[in-house]
């Protein structure tokens, strides 16, 4: 009986984990379409525009009232931009929450390292397919020019999947084929090396798999490093025009980068322990 309840909720927060990763997914993504569009009306085309618009208002005396319009159009949808964000870390902050408490479940019946590495890499694949798929990195170029005030220069927004299709089509196939190594291929057969051992963990080959899996994956961190770079070099320091800005799915691949690795640890000491109560040969 309480294996089929400890199953349950097992498969409730699992549910849950996936409901929050693909609000998580359409939330950021939402965000970054917002932001586009308030970067568009601060273009410098568009603020010449929105200039005219309130010299107008000004000579009409309000009775042209095209600028407080769009004036007012640009606040909601700084507003909506804000509210995807907070949306964002609300849900970022449950999938955490489900997360931990899916761990304590997996664990706590038989308090096993392995029950706990397998859930591990259940909760990173999770986090892995959020990571990949939403943006990572936002770059604006922005200066506070006369008479049109705040303009945005240039802006860029990337994801880890935008970036290597970005790559392949400018011709960059190495860049994209390097990216997709690191950031997809070995992270995807590191998990599948890990959850292949679950149906064969006595056996000699699986351990050494786990262990060729879990030095390979160490590799996937190098997105997070080269990202992290990225933002200490265009970081705004002292009224810079460059702003760097990291974007959610950072976060969720350098989650899956430590729960892949924690988890694969975990597993391959159960696997070595099995091995020796079992006398087989290393």
């Amino acid at each position: 009986m309480n294996k089929i309840l400890n199953g349950l909720l097992l498969a409730l927060l699992l549910i849950g984990l996936l409901g929050c990763g693909w609000k998580i997914w359409e939330q950021a993504n939402a965000y970054e379409r917002q932001t586009l569009a308030i970067i568009q009306q601060l273009q410098a085309t568009s603020q010449m525009e929105t200039s005219g618009r309130q010299l107008l208002e000004a000579l009409s005396f309000g009775l042209y009232d095209g600028y407080s319009q769009q004036l007012a159009d640009l606040n909601r949808q700084k507003a909506l931009q804000a509210a995807y964000r907070a949306s964002v870390n609300q849900l970022t902050a449950l999938f955490l929450l489900n997360a931990t408490l899916l761990l304590l479940v997996s664990w706590l019946p038989r308090r096993r390292s392995g029950d706990l590495g397998y859930a591990m890499l259940t909760v990173g694949i999770i986090a892995l397919a959020v990571g990949l798929t939403t943006p990572i990195l936002s770059v604006e170029v922005s200066k506070t020019l006369p008479v049109l005030g705040e303009t945005v220069l240039q802006f860029q927004s990337k994801g880890i999947l935008t970036t290597i299709t970005g790559l392949w089509s400018n011709g960059n196939l190495w860049l994209a084929l390097l990216l997709t190594l690191f950031s997809v291929v070995l992270p995807l057969l590191k998990t599948g090396v890990a959850w292949l051992t679950l149906f064969s963990r006595t056996h000699h080959l699986s351990l050494r798999g786990l262990h060729l899996s879990h030095h390979l994956g160490k590799w996937s961190m190098a997105d997070v490093f080269v990202v992290a770079i990225l933002v200490a070099f265009f970081s705004n320091n002292g009224g810079g025009l460059t702003q760097a800005e990291v974007q959610a799915g950072l976060w969720f691949f350098a989650l899956y980068v430590v729960l892949s690795l924690s988890g694969s640890q975990l597993i391959s000491r159960q696997l070595r322990q099995l091995q020796l109560a079992n006398a087989l040969p290393t």
